[in-house]
């Protein structure tokens, strides 16, 4: 998987001065606790609550964690945020706090364990109640989508525009003959592969960046809800596979035989499973090289591109 820039973020003293100005007292036992690509996270005590602020430059994100709250359920834990404002030159968010290890951190015994409850999760997702939304592709604070289509939002890959977080992609992707060639392929091949014919599912797309705790045997959090989109429930699958080789101690194709028992068992069965899967491949590994070319990651860009090959030609 991709590794995240690390922000020019909040450092402990300035946390702690917001969190005084906030609450008008000190917090207790404030730490650094987490960071990604848009965001830090610190967590503190409040009397007896255990909370998390994070710190972001994206407004957006912290509402759709927000509202993704709304869609909790016993297998699917999604931390409560409580407030969402702004702080320094961004934005910040209060919610409550989840304790656990990251899932992708698990050996690969303790990833057998808690593969049921994956799959739990990913079920609870395939069924959420989206009646009250619109659209495919990434929703907004608003809970809409934009696209028309689950294929009119893959086809929005090769899309470089000034409202997007990575633009420029393309420009410094020319720079990679070897990116460009494997972004001009792989994009020929999901124009052909690419299908509207999907059910309108909640997608995480990003659970093994951190963003999943486990804790006493169990899912105890599924949060950061930032990358989450409409459309075919296979993608949160596919994605879990495109990284399998960047973490060999998670066996992947147990999640998968695990998945589809489930579905036999609940008598369901995706139509055109292969066709869907490959455009999924297909659309993650671009969207990655076209991040990766934004960071000037070259490596990485070439590893995207060849497990992209390989998950499309099966060599």
């Amino acid at each position: 998987m991709t590794p995240r820039n690390q922000p020019e973020g909040i450092d402990a003293s300035q946390a702690q001065a917001f969190l005084v100005s906030y609450f008008g007292n000190a917090p207790a036992d404030l730490a650094l606790i987490g960071e990604g690509a848009w965001s830090r996270c610190f967590g503190f005590r409040r009397g007896d609550e255990a909370l998390v602020i994070r710190f972001g430059k994206h407004l957006e994100d912290f509402r759709k964690d927000q509202l993704a709250s709304a869609y909790a359920v016993p297998d699917l834990p999604i931390p409560e945020v409580l407030d969402v404002g702004q702080a320094f030159d961004g934005y910040y968010a209060i919610a409550r706090r989840a304790h656990g290890v990251p899932l992708e951190s698990l050996s690969s015994t303790q990833w057998l364990a808690i593969v049921p409850a994956v799959v739990s999760a990913l079920e609870a997702m395939r069924m959420t109640d989206l009646s009250s939304t619109s659209g495919f592709g990434g929703w907004g604070a608003d809970g809409q989508a934009p696209r028309a289509s689950w294929r009119d939002h893959l086809l929005a890959v090769g899309e470089d525009t000034p409202d997007r977080r990575t633009y420029g992609w393309r420009e410094r992707l020319a720079a990679s003959s070897e990116g460009d060639a494997a972004f001009t392929w792989g994009f020929a091949l999901l124009e052909r592969v690419a299908s509207a014919a999907v059910p309108r599912c909640l997608v995480h797309c990003d659970l093994i960046n951190r963003n999943v705790l486990v804790g006493a045997g169990r899912i105890s959090a599924v949060f950061d809800w930032g990358c989450s989109l409409y459309g075919d429930h296979l993608y949160d699958l596919a994605w879990f596979e495109f990284w399998a080789p960047w973490l060999p101690h998670l066996d992947m194709r147990t999640l998968r035989s695990e998945l589809e028992r489930r579905w036999r068992e609940g008598g369901y069965a995706p139509a055109d499973k292969a066709a869907r899967l490959m455009a999924c491949y297909l659309h993650i590994g671009l969207d990655h090289l076209a991040y990766n070319a934004y960071l000037g990651d070259w490596p990485t860009l070439a590893a995207t591109a060849a497990r992209m090959r390989t998950l499309a030609t099966g060599v």
